[in-house]
């Protein structure tokens, strides 16, 4: 993800100090690449010689100018598209945020050339470092100011550089936001049928249905396609093109089921009996099955690669759905019992199942109610 250094701009620096040059070239990384990408683009060249005002890399060539030093380009860059504040105040907070989450990029940055006898106890003073003393603070601004950004509720600088460090603390521990539901996601409901006219009207949905997530930029629609982004976006859609065709075959196997649950609470009290029967039944001699089989046969911890994937997490989903219908449905299943203990067991799956967790339950007769009003059911 950061920039590709060639072989002869190494020759250029020499070997003698290659790795110090390697850290500075990291510290243009990929949040400051999206923002260079999304204001015109950037070019990944080796700057000739005599380019470099202290013999050091980043360098950017923009406005004339070949800027070095992070800290000066990234200055020039916020100002110059109106990321760094609207007065001396603002810019002053993010100049705070921003020296903050440098401190805590450059801890992440330099795990990887630390030696092999360190790095355990380098990744334990990062993620102290991270839970203890920086993403508190941003978790605190958050939540005393209630605005969706650091400073002035607009996006500055001091947000794409959060967000950089948040990307690199979670690659480093995944479940490292847990107890930071603030530097997660928001939702929001809809509670009354003009919420969804608003959203209609605004342009927001693009089919005129929800759900709708805002993420990256994008207001994505489409159940299907809103899970595909992320879970690649994630690394959880497999490595190559024959794992996500596995992974998307168990996955619409799992959403099928999962169709079948979702209808049952709208269906006429006189019919809910017999669908409810289908379910179990389908659950248990067609689609459950096939996860048991595929356990067993590879003999991995997870559905495809023994890495954890997208068909993992909804299976889970699924299993939980069916249980909710028929409590001991997996009795028959010992090894979709065992991965149900597995997966419910990662730190951030076994938060999300806890009581308070953003996890909703299943839809009482009240939900129901509003929801037919909603959509004209």
């Amino acid at each position: 993800m950061r920039p590709a250094v060639p072989g002869s701009l190494w020759q250029w620096l020499g070997a003698k100090d290659a790795l110090e040059r390697a850290q500075w070239c990291g510290r243009l990384c990929i949040g400051d690449q999206a923002l260079l990408q999304a204001l015109g683009g950037w070019r990944e060249e080796p700057p000739k010689y005599g380019f470099l005002l202290f013999q050091q890399v980043p360098m950017v060539e923009i406005d004339g100018m070949k800027m070095v030093q992070t800290r000066a380009i990234l200055n020039y860059i916020a100002a110059k598209y109106n990321l760094y504040g609207k007065d001396l105040k603002e810019r002053a907070l993010i100049d705070m945020y921003v020296e903050g989450l440098f401190d805590l990029n450059e801890l992440i940055m330099h795990h990887c050339i630390q030696p092999a006898d360190k790095k355990e106890q380098h990744l334990a003073t990062i993620v102290d470092k991270a839970t203890n003393r920086y993403f508190p603070v941003f978790e605190k601004v958050l939540k005393d100011h209630g605005q969706d950004f650091l400073v002035g509720n607009r996006f500055s600088r001091a947000d794409v550089q959060l967000l950089e460090v948040l990307l690199m603390a979670e690659e480093c521990k995944p479940d490292i936001l847990a107890q930071f539901p603030l530097l997660q996601f928001e939702e929001e409901f809809i509670e009354k049928k003009e919420d969804l006219e608003k959203l209609r009207n605004d342009g927001s949905l693009m089919f005129q249905q929800v759900p709708m997530v805002e993420i990256d930029g994008m207001k994505m629609v489409q159940s299907r396609a809103i899970l595909n982004y992320i879970a690649a976006k994630y690394n959880l859609y497999g490595k190559d093109l024959k794992e996500r065709a596995w992974i998307d075959m168990y996955v619409e196997g799992t959403t099928d089921l999962m169709g079948m649950i979702m209808h049952l609470p709208f269906q006429p009290a006189d019919t809910k009996e017999k669908n409810l029967a289908l379910i179990i039944e389908r659950a248990t001699t067609r689609y459950f099955p096939v996860y048991e089989k595929a356990l067993k046969d590879h003999g991995h911890d997870y559905l495809v690669g023994n890495k954890l994937s997208w068909a993992d997490i909804h299976l889970l989903e699924a299993i939980l759905m069916v249980e909710e219908c028929k409590p001991d449905v997996l009795s028959a299943f010992p090894l979709l019992q065992a991965f149900k203990g597995r997966t419910s067991n990662i730190p951030t799956i076994k938060k999300f199942l806890q009581p308070g967790s953003q996890r909703k339950p299943p839809p009482d007769e009240k939900s129901v109610a509003n929801v037919k009003k909603i959509f004209n059911m």
